[in-house]
């Protein structure tokens, strides 16, 4: 009897496509929340900073120097930033969108 794999792997992997094919999209919501045409939402920001900070800063629920199980927190970390970026691209793409009919 074989086991049905989990969707969520593929979906995970979905995301990330949508990131890398949205890029443009990414970087232009990055540079208008900057001038402040944009505003991104609160746990966004948040999640990004925080995100950022955790994978560059030695401080780790796990230490790095544990060659896999240092490195599952960062991944872990940026799973949680990605997949927040992903819903913020779909938001300022709607956003954009209203902006144009308007």
């Amino acid at each position: 009897m074989s086991k049905i794999p989990s969707a969520r792997p593929v979906q995970s992997v979905r995301h990330g496509w949508h990131l890398f094919r949205n890029r443009r999209t990414l970087w232009q919501m990055i540079r208008e929340a900057l001038n402040g045409r944009y505003r991104m939402s609160w746990l966004t920001t948040l999640v990004v900073l925080f995100s950022i900070a955790y994978v560059i800063f030695p401080f780790d629920l796990i230490p790095d120097y544990i060659p896999v199980l240092g490195w599952i927190d960062d991944g872990a970390v940026l799973y949680l930033m990605l997949m927040r970026l992903v819903k913020e691209t779909q938001r300022f793409s709607r956003f954009k969108a209203m902006e144009r009919r308007g």
